[in-house]
């Protein structure tokens, strides 16, 4: 159900671009994008220590203006980790933490940059990002962390430069965990960093 809303707030988003797009100062455009990311876990659990690992991550956005915009992707990915537990002096725990999720970033931009046709630019973005996680997987060995103990769903700020050069965009952005990622641990929270290439049209 929650993941039926992560796609009507995209839709809704999308129908409103194209509404605006009779304003004849401002532009509407699509595209796609995909790449990798890399997780970081926080978490105050007992003896645990956390270690990234990488991910990825695949999508379609829309972005609407001109030196200042809006843009709103939907992406399908998958996040991973690392938990490490000290069990004796001697010895240590492993499990990898494999998290497949949906996601929608909304964020404001503006363009540092445009070369005088438009076709290029170097851009600032930033804003917030409602995350559903599909299906969370962890190795076997790792007893003491289940995988319903991690919250079903998450909101993070997100934060990033990009670049396009005619068709082509470049993203790097810093994506930051704003609710708990455990139930049982309050301050617990992901941290992840992306990078994409994709079209723009």
């Amino acid at each position: 159900m929650k993941t039926k809303g992560l796609f009507l707030v995209f839709a809704v988003l999308l129908s409103t671009a194209l509404i605006g797009q009779t304003d004849g100062d401002r532009k509407l455009f699509f595209g796609g994008q995909g790449g990798v990311n890399v997780s970081r876990f926080q978490t105050e659990l007992d003896s645990t220590t956390t270690g990234a690992r990488l991910g990825w991550q695949a999508g379609a956005m829309v972005r609407y203006g001109g030196r200042f915009f809006a843009e709103a992707q939907i992406n399908l990915g998958q996040s991973s980790a690392e938990l490490v537990r000290k069990d004796t002096s001697m010895l240590s725990i492993r499990s990898k933490v494999y998290r497949t999720f949906v996601s929608v970033p909304v964020m404001a931009g503006y363009k540092i940059f445009s070369s005088e046709d438009g076709t290029s630019n170097f851009r600032i973005m930033a804003g917030a990002e409602a995350t559903m996680m599909l299906k969370t997987k962890l190795d076997e060995n790792f007893f003491y962390v289940e995988k319903d103990d991690f919250e079903p769903s998450s909101f993070s700020a997100i934060a990033g430069i990009g670049a396009d050069f005619w068709f082509i965009r470049l993203d790097l952005a810093i994506h930051y965990g704003f609710t708990p990622l455990l139930r049982n641990d309050d301050k617990s929270k992901n941290i992840m960093g992306s990078f994409n290439i994709g079209v723009i049209f």
